[in-house]
């Protein structure tokens, strides 16, 4: 039987943050946001309540660490199939193959990132966080394609964020689709479709 961390009373220890948020992040996959209690994140991740507030004032608090935590490991897989692309519009279309590829088969993304997150913080909320951490990969990706005379030059935020919602919407169809590999080819079609739509003629 395993042994739960001691919970130590006062100042909060060393990785106390890292161990609630993974606590939470465990509870959160597992169970509805309303359906996890702060004893039970207490229980999971062995800190004291003190070190828990003195992190995270609220559970929305720590729901919303979890949710950027977890979009920032998708986004950095997205960005490590990025990294195989030939020129920058390649790794634009492999970018979005690949987010549209974990909407279909990663739990954490569908679960937390694509639907919890969206009910506990509100469609602002969400986007808010969405858009922070998307956006500035997206922006880089589009402004190196325009550099390269690969896109047309349109303005890169603009299209950084209408590409964003592209995909978002397109990941959503996935999750609470009947069939999500369907879905996933289909989208994908469309969004490369896109994409292809705002390249430069050669």
């Amino acid at each position: 039987m395993a042994v739960k961390p001691k919970r130590q009373p006062g100042r909060p220890s060393t990785g106390a943050r890292e161990r609630v948020v993974a606590a939470a992040r465990d509870l959160f996959l597992e169970r509805e946001y309303d359906d996890v209690s702060t004893e039970q994140i207490l229980d999971r991740s062995g800190v004291s309540r003190g070190a828990l507030y003195h992190h995270f004032p609220t559970k929305l608090d720590l729901f919303r660490s979890v949710y950027e935590a977890s979009e920032r490991g998708v986004l950095e897989r997205v960005a490590a199939a990025a990294l195989d692309a030939a020129d920058p519009f390649e790794a634009l279309l492999l970018g979005a193959s690949a987010y549209l590829k974990l909407a279909e088969s990663d739990e954490e993304l569908r679960r937390l990132g694509l639907t919890q997150s969206r009910a506990v913080l509100g469609w602002s909320g969400w986007r808010e966080v969405a858009a922070d951490l998307g956006i500035g990969v997206i922006r880089a990706m589009v402004e190196a394609a325009i550099d390269a005379g690969q896109l047309k030059p349109h303005d890169p935020e603009t299209t950084a964020h209408i590409l964003l919602g592209a995909l978002i919407e397109a990941a959503m169809l996935i999750v609470v689709a009947d069939d999500p590999p369907t879905a996933r080819q289909q989208s994908e079609q469309v969004i490369d479709d896109l994409l292809r739509g705002l390249r430069t003629q050669r």
